[in-house]
């Protein structure tokens, strides 16, 4: 990392070694796709560099780069480079990169070594890297095996990545994706972009690779769309292909599944605990308030994903569903009681959920390996790798 210049043969070291990286670009570009590890910590702002690309469109290369040494003077200079500075400060293997590794990111380099500091950049920029990461992906096949969860919905698939993680590599792609899969899946943190999804997974297959290790990778059945990201084509036709664990559950355990996940362990189930807590402080009733609100904001959500899956589910089917969600919100409001909730969530399994999985795994021929419940799903995987 002293050379100055980062080509793309080192790019594998920085992925994988987590490197705290600068992104010089505009926070529009910043915003649409960015590398992992980026902090935004532009040289020009939006406007700026929306006045430097008009001045290079009608007046040319040597004007353009005139207005923006202009701009970025005095004060404005010395604030950015001791933002730089900060960052670098906290993290010493600070890489630089701009769009193409151009003027942009050679000048943030050079006002750094004016002000003592030393860091690279990355030759080619943020356009050389991402192609290296896509490339990464469509090359998925030539490095990794993959072996696929599946299961209707509830089964507890994300549960046994979790639980085999020690024995296994694992691929969570859903929390890359930032989203549980299903139309009720949204999270209450954003998703990234689809640009943002695609790096992650890359970069986390770089560092399955760089582990050298001999398993497959297991990852959950997904369908391409996850909420508003999409797994790329190359990958997700190389998961379609792999071999295949098929999680069997009872119906009444995956209900309680789904029940523990969107109802107790979400900001209703956590609104009605804080309720029933007697004797509260202030700071705890503010609390309470806080979680409350969210609760029913999460009722909404629910609403709406199912309005989103009317259609498929029918007019007769969506009303009795609609009611029973209804009927959860006003029982928890009036009662703070949440099992009214099992009832939409039963029914939705059951006509929509349960019917629509089937169909899939019928039209795609699947074949499973193995077939069992959770646990001895995990005890097979144990049997096929007892070293670990």
């Amino acid at each position: 990392m002293h050379n100055p210049n980062i080509g793309i043969d080192d790019l594998t070291a920085l992925f994988i070694a987590d490197t705290p990286l600068i992104d010089v670009r505009a926070p529009v570009e910043f915003i649409q796709g960015s590398l992992p590890g980026s902090v935004n910590l532009p040289i020009l702002n939006d406007q700026e560099r929306a006045r430097v690309g008009t001045t290079y469109k009608q007046q040319g290369s040597e004007a353009a780069v005139r207005l923006g040494y202009d701009m970025i003077s005095g004060a404005i200079k010395q604030n950015r480079v001791q933002q730089w500075l900060d960052f670098v400060r906290n993290n010493p293997h600070t890489v630089l990169y701009c769009f193409r590794g151009g003027k942009r990111s050679q000048i943030a380099q050079q006002w750094l070594r004016e002000a003592g500091v030393n860091r690279p950049l990355i030759t080619g920029g943020y356009k050389m890297a991402r192609r290296f990461l896509i490339g990464t992906i469509d090359r998925c096949s030539d490095n990794h095996t993959l072996l696929v969860v599946t299961g209707p919905t509830g089964s507890g698939k994300t549960r046994l990545l979790q639980k085999i993680d020690n024995r296994y590599p694992v691929l969570d792609i859903e929390a890359m994706a930032r989203h549980r899969g299903s139309a009720f899946g949204a999270l209450p943190v954003p998703q990234p972009s689809q640009i943002d999804f695609e790096n992650r997974l890359a970069v986390n297959l770089l560092k399955l690779q760089h582990a050298d290790r001999s398993e497959p990778i297991v990852v959950e059945d997904e369908s391409r769309h996850i909420g508003k990201v999409y797994l790329p084509a190359s990958f997700f036709a190389y998961m379609r292909n792999s071999e295949v664990i098929w999680i069997d559950e009872p119906f009444a355990t995956r209900v309680n599944n789904i029940f523990q996940d969107y109802i107790l362990d979400s900001a209703i189930g956590q609104a009605q605990q804080a309720r029933q807590t007697s004797q509260q402080t202030v700071a705890n009733t503010v609390d309470t308030e806080i979680l409350y609100h969210q609760a029913l904001q999460l009722f909404e959500k629910y609403r709406h994903a199912l309005t989103m899956i009317s259609r498929k589910l029918g007019g007769q089917r969506y009303q009795e569903i609609s009611t029973d969600l209804d009927h959860a919100q006003a029982e928890w409001v009036q009662r703070n009681d949440v099992q009214s909730n099992r009832i939409w969530i039963e029914k939705l399994v059951k006509y929509y959920y349960d019917p629509l999985y089937l169909d899939s795994l019928q039209r795609r021929q699947v074949n499973p390996c193995f077939r069992s419940s959770g646990q001895a799903v995990v005890d097979y995987l144990q049997s096929r790798n007892p070293l670990h």
